[in-house]
């Protein structure tokens, strides 16, 4: 991650992670068995799944033992702790851009994580990691995308009583994005009710694109 202040941000968050929860930007957003859910849609016993962003294993820790093997990508080992200890899971404390593997994987996972990243990072993962999927494998990016425009968060926020950095996209531009990297058979899912969109300019969104 070259996002300054994005990274500034996490360290302070990890460093004070005492619960699990702590991952997410706010508690009350803690949507991880909806994601888990929508994850299972799209996996199986057999699924090998690569997690970027793992956090503290919130959604993993709800699907491991239905899937085949989840290789989790997360930089902070102050989040990773919390993810459950089992033999088809392995934790990588890696940056996303710095993960290096030869293994190709049946689904890739990026949940409430690219929003962190400015448009020419974000594209940089996006071509990345498409080729750590199989033929036929596919994505699922997860995120709140700008409704009618880009959105960006950058300053005080009153809510987290601290500066946030943030990058919504217009969905369409993310979708443009994957696009142009590669991925193709590309579908937008409106992933949670409507209680869970809290702000009028972006809204969560899952987009499953496939290689």
């Amino acid at each position: 991650m070259t996002n300054k202040k994005s990274l500034d941000y996490w360290i302070t968050t990890a460093n004070n992670a005492s619960d699990p929860l702590q991952v997410k930007v706010n508690p009350i957003n803690d949507h991880t068995q909806l994601d888990a859910d929508f994850i299972m849609k799209y996996a199986g016993m057999q699924t090998e799944i690569l997690d970027l962003g793992s956090g503290s294993g919130l959604i993993l820790n709800k699907i491991y033992d239905k899937v085949g093997y989840i290789c989790a990508v997360e930089p902070f080992k102050e989040f990773t702790k919390f993810i459950i200890d089992s033999k088809n899971i392995e934790i990588n404390n890696q940056f996303l851009m710095d993960f290096n593997n030869d293994k190709q994987f049946d689904l890739i996972t990026i949940f409430g994580v690219i929003q962190y990243f400015s448009e020419e990072e974000a594209v940089a993962i996006y071509q990345k990691y498409l080729s750590y999927l199989k033929k036929g494998g596919k994505i699922i990016v997860k995120n709140q995308f700008g409704i009618k425009e880009d959105i960006f968060i950058d300053g005080y926020s009153e809510e987290q009583q601290r500066d946030y950095f943030s990058n919504y996209r217009h969905l369409d531009k993310e979708i443009s994005m994957l696009r142009k990297v590669g991925y193709k058979n590309i579908e937008v899912f409106d992933i949670y009710p409507p209680e869970c969109n809290r702000w009028e300019n972006t809204h969560f969104y899952a987009i499953v694109a496939e290689k």
